[in-house]
């Protein structure tokens, strides 16, 4: 039996849930703008507010239309509402994506990372203009009331498609990349839940591409609501939580003895797993990947040779901090 889901749903949902997003957007960025660590995750972030005001305004014109709004403004209402959607779905994965790139080591898998980064602008394109093409073949529903374009089943696996392949991507990048770390294992855990929860944006689409292939179109709007409103608060909870994680640290480090405190204690110097280069040195306070450093180191006797009597060499080592984390 279908769940029947009314116009004041999606009204309260509309309003509630997009604000709620917002707000811990607005909070998350509030959190980088004090620490002075604003980057592309940041602008990513910033970019789905634009995204959740279109899908807020484009959502009130098609269930409250007034006697005053022409045939084109309710069909601008729609295709406002449709890209507001993909706004906020996609540059919440590029803020979650530029994230795990801002925390990764120089390497193959940040080239990876920034050709996923291609993927998903591609993937984000190819949905925008395939709903277009699709409701400007078939005209008619510009005269319903609501107004909303029937989009098929086309469209239905196209999305859970992009959906599962750009969630599995940002599932798998943060999990290989801490466990192959020698962080302590409650901090790998930690990140691990906070990245993993990605997958929660996949369970939601999973609910939203059936209600576009049942053709239901108030449980559409409002899954689809409900799935942005995910998004936006999954790709800021990294920071929140960091903040948190960051507050307990200071409140447990306060109410330890001065006696008891070390002079290591701000931060953990790890090697990576199986890796025969310097030590990463892990900032549990912070956020940002620090590019390598030259250090140099004295040659061994044995070695003298083999570099032309030079007495010493640089070597680079790679420093990772994670910030906010």
């Amino acid at each position: 039996m279908a769940v029947t889901i009314t116009a004041k749903d999606v009204h309260d949902i509309d309003i509630a849930g997009l604000t709620i997003a917002i707000f811990v957007t607005f909070t998350r960025l509030g959190i980088r703008i004090r620490n002075r660590k604003l980057g592309w995750d940041d602008f990513w972030a910033a970019f789905s507010i634009i995204g959740a005001i279109l899908l807020m305004t484009g959502v009130l014109i098609i269930l409250d239309p007034k006697p005053s709004m022409t045939q084109l403004t309710l069909v601008a209402g729609y295709y406002i509402t449709s890209e507001g959607f993909y706004t906020i779905v996609w540059t919440s994965r590029l803020s979650i994506l530029c994230t795990i790139i801002r925390i990764s080591p120089p390497g193959s898998l940040r080239r990876i990372l920034y050709g996923v980064g291609v993927l998903f602008g591609i993937m984000w394109t190819f949905l925008a203009m395939q709903e277009i093409v699709i409701c400007e073949r078939e005209p008619g529903w510009k005269e319903a009331i609501p107004t909303q374009c029937h989009l098929g089943k086309s469209v239905a696996i196209s999305q859970l498609t992009t959906d599962i392949i750009a969630d599995l991507c940002l599932l798998i990048a943060p999990l290989r990349m801490f466990w192959n770390s020698m962080l302590p294992t409650g901090h790998r855990v930690r990140l691990n839940i906070v990245f993993s929860t990605c997958a929660l944006t996949t369970v939601v689409s999973l609910v939203h591409a059936y209600w576009i292939f049942a053709n239901l179109g108030l449980n559409e709007i409002f899954t689809g609501i409900f799935e942005t409103t995910i998004s936006m608060i999954v790709a800021s909870l990294n920071v929140i939580v960091g903040l948190l994680y960051h507050a307990c640290a200071n409140m447990k480090e306060s109410s330890t003895m001065p006696s008891e405190r070390t002079a290591g204690a701000t931060g953990i110097e790890l090697h990576s797993r199986g890796v025969a280069t310097g030590p990463i040195a892990v900032d549990i306070t912070t956020t940002t990947y620090t590019d390598a450093e030259i250090g140099v180191f004295k040659v061994p006797e044995a070695h003298q040779g083999g570099y032309e009597g030079n007495e010493v060499y640089d070597k680079k080592q790679e420093v990772m901090e994670f910030r906010g984390y």
